[in-house]
């Protein structure tokens, strides 16, 4: 038996009028989880923490592909590189988790897992929705809002 979540447009018109996007999360083959980042021959196929969105939604909001973005929930905030991808629903954003382990080598940063400014997407989920039966927190329905680094929400 299937279930929505509970923060959703439909059961929350007002919060969905401050975060009109949904954001999903995925993992990239190249890391293992969190881990690896700090490999060379790994990041440098994938240097930043990036969030993919459509076009049309990036260009809505003044953004430009390969722009360093803030994707913000009601939990929290976090920068992230944005990606267009035109396979993605306009309305629909995505990421991954792991972003903090720096790369030496490359001179790639490590981002503190606990700050606003950080690409921790963790921070964006309430512990509290937390699923009864598998304990795991929703990586799939989240509502948000991305902007353009520097511009006010």
């Amino acid at each position: 038996m299937s279930q929505e979540p509970a923060e959703r447009p439909s059961s929350c018109p007002e919060v969905a009028q401050e975060y009109p996007l949904a954001l999903t999360f995925f993992r990239l083959v190249q890391f293992c989880d969190q881990q690896h980042r700090n490999i060379p021959r790994l990041r440098r196929q994938v240097p930043d923490p990036f969030l993919e969105i459509h076009p049309s939604t990036a260009k809505a909001a003044g953004i430009e592909d390969g722009e360093w973005v803030v994707l913000e929930t009601a939990m929290g905030r976090v920068r992230l590189k944005a990606k267009f991808k035109d396979a993605l629903h306009p309305h629909v954003v995505a990421t991954q988790y792991g972003w903090w382990q720096g790369c030496q080598e490359l001179d790639r940063p490590s981002y503190d897992p606990f700050r606003p400014d950080g690409a921790n997407v963790n921070l964006l989920i309430a512990n509290e929705a937390i699923d009864p039966i598998s304990a795991s927190v929703p990586h799939r329905s989240q509502m948000c809002r991305v902007r353009k680094e520097g511009v006010a929400a």
